[in-house]
C-alpha cells in the first residue's frame, strides 16, 4: 500500500481520539477553558452520565463574532504566540485541540457574547456586545452561524458524544461511572478554586453545589467530605518555589491513592511522580502502611521552569530542578507536620553490620524491630550488608496445591521477600501441610518450629507485636496482619460465621462521603445486605446505616465505608460482581479483626497462634507479612558475638 495524507476528517478524529476519551474528558477541557477565561462562576449540567450531554456555563471573557469562529478552527488560540510562550505557559489549557476534536465526534454548540468585566488570559479586554453569537456544528462540520440573546460569557453543549464514531461509543462503561469520572473531573478542577461559584447536576438534579469561599477547608469538605475540615492548612516558600496545601493530621488517612492525593502545579492538577516521592517521604512513619494521606498540595513555580507540554491530557510535568524541588517540598511538608505536633518516630533500627575485623562495640538493640519506617537510617550508621528476613533467608517459598497437599515451591522474586498469595482464597483451598523443622534442603522452612502452637509466646511489643520463640529463634506476629488473614480465610469458606446477624440501629445513622466516593458506592449499596449492612443511598454524598453485622459494632463506620468506596472508585466494580466481592471482603476482615493497638491476654494470643495454623499465613489480605523469623545468628551478630 503506498505512503498517501490522511485527509482531514480522519486527522480530525484522530486527534479527537487523543484528547476526547470520555465525557468527563470533555468536562475537563470545558471546564479549564472557563477557569481560563476568568471565569468566577460555572455551571455544569449533564444528562446520561455526560454520554447524552455536557453542558458548560461561565461568566468568564466570552468571545465575539470573529473569535468565535476562529475557535472551532484547529490549533487555534489565544494563549501562545511565539515560541517562548510554549516553554512558559500560564494557563491550563493552549494548544487548541480541544473545542475542533471536540466537536468533531458530538452535536456541538457554543453560545458566547463578550464579558467587559472579565479580562481574556492574554490581559486584554472585549467591549461589551448587546447580541451573541451562536454556532452549530454536528461531527466536525460547521451548520449554522448566527446571533443570538445570552449572558455575557460562554455556554457550550455537547450532545450526544461519539454518536459518528460508534466503536468508541460502545467502549463507554455505565451512566454511574461515567458519571463519577465526571464528578471525579469537577472535584480535581474545583479543588484548588475556593473562590469558585460551582453547581454541577445530573438529569436536572444537583450533585454538587459549592458556594464562594476563603477557606480552602470549606471547599475540601464540601467536595471531599467531612475530613476536608479537619485538613491542616501549610504554606511556605524556598528561594522562587512556593507551596500552599492542606495535610492530613494523625488518624485521618484512605485506604487507596485514588481520591487522596491533589497534587496542582502552578494551579494545573497533575500526577506527577516528583511530587508524590515528596509527598511519600514526608509522611514516612506517620501513616499505617498500606495508607495514604488525604493531601491538596499547590507547588507554584516560574512557568519556564515546569514543561507542561509532555501529554495530550496536560496532566504530566517535567520539572527543571527535578530533584531539588523534591528536597525543597519534603523539607517544608515535614517541618509543617512537627510544628503541629506530628513528630515522625525515630529509626531505631541499626543498619550495621560490623566487619569481623573491627574492634567490637556496643550497639543498642531496637526498641520495635517492626518499626514502621525501616528505610530511614540514624546519622553516622553505614548501611548494613543484609537486611532482616521475611521468613526465609533463601529465596522465597510460596504454596502451590498437588493434589490434596501443599507442597512449597521456590518463587521467582528471589530472597527476602514473601511470594504474595491470592488476596481471596477460594474455599475448596486445603490448609497448607505444615513445613517441617531441619530440612536438609537449601530452604530454610517458614518456621523453627513445625506449627504457630508450639511457640513459646514471649509477650506483646507496643501492643502490635506478638514476640514468640521457637528452637532458640526469635518469631514476631503481626496481630492484626495475622488476624485479618485468620478472618479472610473464615469469611470465603463460612460468611455467616464471621458475620453473624444483622443488628438493626434504633436511629439510622448518616454517613458523608464526598460526592465523587458517593458515587462510585451508590450502585454496590444492595450487594452489602448480604453481609449485614443496611445501607441506603439518600442522595448527594450522605447514606444511611440501619443494621450492621455484630462484629462490626466496634468499627469506625465512616472509616469502613469510605475504604469500601476508595476500592470500587476505579474502573467499573458494578458489572464486577465477583471482584466487587474480593474487595469488599477484604475490607470487612480488614475491619473486624484484631487491630494494632489491642490488648491481647496469653490466652487471646494462643488462641491467634492455634488460629494461624489452619489458614494460609504468608501474607494479610493488604500484603503485609504476617511474622518475620530473627535467627540466633542475626542477633549475635548485632551484639559482635
Amino acid at each position: 500500500m503506498p505512503v498517501r495524507i490522511l485527509d482531514e476528517h480522519l486527522i480530525n478524529k484522530i486527534a479527537a481520539g487523543e484528547v476526547v476519551e470520555r465525557p468527563a474528558s470533555v468536562l475537563k477541557e470545558l471546564f479549564e477553558n472557563s477557569l481560563d477565561s476568568g471565569a468566577t462562576d460555572v455551571r455544569v449540567h449533564l444528562r446520561a452520565g455526560g454520554r447524552n450531554l455536557v453542558k458548560v456555563i461561565d461568566n468568564g471573557s466570552g468571545m465575539n463574532r470573529t473569535d468565535a469562529m476562529m475557535c472551532i478552527e484547529r490549533h487555534a488560540t489565544s494563549k501562545i504566540l511565539t515560541d517562548d510562550d510554549l516553554f512558559r505557559v500560564s494557563t491550563l489549557g493552549f494548544r487548541g485541540e480541544a473545542i475542533p476534536s471536540i466537536a468533531a465526534v458530538s452535536r456541538f454548540t457554543l453560545l458566547t457574547r463578550p464579558n467587559p468585566n472579565v479580562g481574556k488570559p492574554d490581559g486584554s479586554t472585549d467591549a461589551g456586545a448587546d447580541i451573541g453569537t451562536c454556532v452549530e456544528m454536528e461531527g466536525g462540520r460547521l451548520l449554522d452561524v448566527r446571533e443570538a440573546g445570552c449572558a455575557p460569557g460562554t455556554e457550550i453543549a455537547v450532545a450526544n458524544l461519539f454518536f459518528n464514531v460508534p466503536a468508541r461509543r460502545k467502549f463507554l462503561r455505565t451512566i454511574e461511572t461515567e458519571l463519577s469520572h465526571c464528578v471525579e473531573a469537577v472535584t480535581r478542577a474545583a479543588l484548588n478554586r475556593p473562590d469558585l461559584d460551582l453547581e454541577l447536576t445530573h438529569e436536572e438534579r444537583q450533585i454538587l453545589r459549592c458556594a464562594p469561599t476563603s477557606d480552602p477547608r470549606r471547599r475540601a469538605a464540601d467536595l471531599l467530605g467531612p475530613h476536608g475540615e479537619a485538613l491542616i492548612p501549610v504554606a511556605f516558600s524556598r528561594g522562587n518555589l512556593e507551596v500552599r496545601a492542606l495535610l492530613s493530621p494523625v488518624g485521618v488517612h484512605r485506604a487507596q491513592p485514588t481520591g487522596s492525593t491533589w497534587m496542582y502545579v502552578n494551579g494545573r492538577y497533575v500526577r506527577d511522580l516528583t511530587l508524590r516521592r515528596a509527598l511519600t517521604a514526608a509522611y514516612a512513619g506517620i501513616v499505617p502502611k498500606d495508607r495514604f494521606p488525604l493531601v491538596i498540595i499547590d507547588v507554584r513555580v516560574p512557568p519556564g521552569d515546569v514543561d507542561v507540554n509532555v501529554h495530550p491530557a496536560k496532566t504530566e510535568v517535567r520539572f527543571a530542578h527535578g530533584f531539588e524541588l523534591q528536597s525543597a517540598v519534603t523539607q517544608g511538608l515535614r517541618a509543617a507536620l512537627q510544628d503541629y505536633g506530628i513528630q515522625r518516630p525515630v529509626a531505631s533500627a541499626p543498619r550495621y553490620t560490623p566487619e569481623p575485623a573491627r574492634e567490637a562495640t556496643q550497639v543498642r538493640l531496637p526498641e520495635a524491630l517492626g518499626t514502621p519506617n525501616p528505610r530511614a537510617e540514624p546519622v553516622g550508621e553505614p548501611p548494613r550488608s543484609r537486611p532482616f528476613v521475611a521468613f526465609a533467608a533463601e529465596p522465597a517459598v510460596a504454596w502451590s496445591t498437588t493434589g490434596d497437599r501443599a507442597l512449597p515451591r521456590t518463587s521467582p522474586e528471589g530472597a527476602s521477600t514473601v511470594a504474595s498469595l491470592p488476596t481471596a482464597i477460594p474455599a475448596a483451598l486445603p490448609a497448607p501441610a505444615t513445613p517441617a523443622h531441619g530440612s536438609t534442603s537449601a530452604k530454610r522452612p517458614l518456621l523453627p518450629v513445625a506449627r504457630f502452637r508450639d511457640l513459646r509466646i514471649i509477650g506483646q511489643l507496643k501492643r502490635t507485636y506478638l514476640l514468640c520463640e521457637g528452637a532458640g529463634e526469635l518469631v514476631i506476629v503481626d496481630q492484626h496482619a495475622a488476624a485479618e488473614r485468620i478472618t479472610l480465610y473464615r469469611l470465603t469458606c463460612d460468611p455467616a460465621s464471621v458475620v453473624g446477624g444483622a443488628q438493626q440501629l434504633l436511629t439510622p445513622r448518616l454517613v458523608r462521603l464526598g460526592p465523587a466516593r458517593a458515587r462510585a458506592l451508590a450502585p454496590a449499596v444492595d450487594s452489602l445486605l448480604a453481609w449485614g449492612l443496611d445501607v441506603r443511598f439518600m442522595g448527594g454524598d450522605t447514606f444511611a446505616l440501619h443494621s450492621l453485622p455484630g462484629p462490626l459494632a466496634r468499627a469506625d463506620i465512616d472509616v469502613l465505608l469510605g475504604d469500601v468506596a476508595d476500592e470500587l472508585q476505579d474502573g467499573a466494580p458494578a458489572s464486577m460482581p465477583q471482584e466487587r466481592l474480593d474487595h469488599f471482603l477484604n475490607t470487612l476482615a480488614c475491619h473486624t479483626s484484631i487491630r494494632a493497638g489491642d490488648i491481647l491476654s496469653h490466652d487471646d494470643i494462643a488462641k491467634l497462634l492455634r488460629d494461624l495454623d489452619d489458614v494460609d499465613f504468608s501474607v494479610c489480605a493488604h500484603g503485609r507479612p504476617v511474622a518475620i523469623w530473627i535467627g540466633p545468628e542475626e542477633l549475635e551478630r548485632r551484639f559482635h558475638r
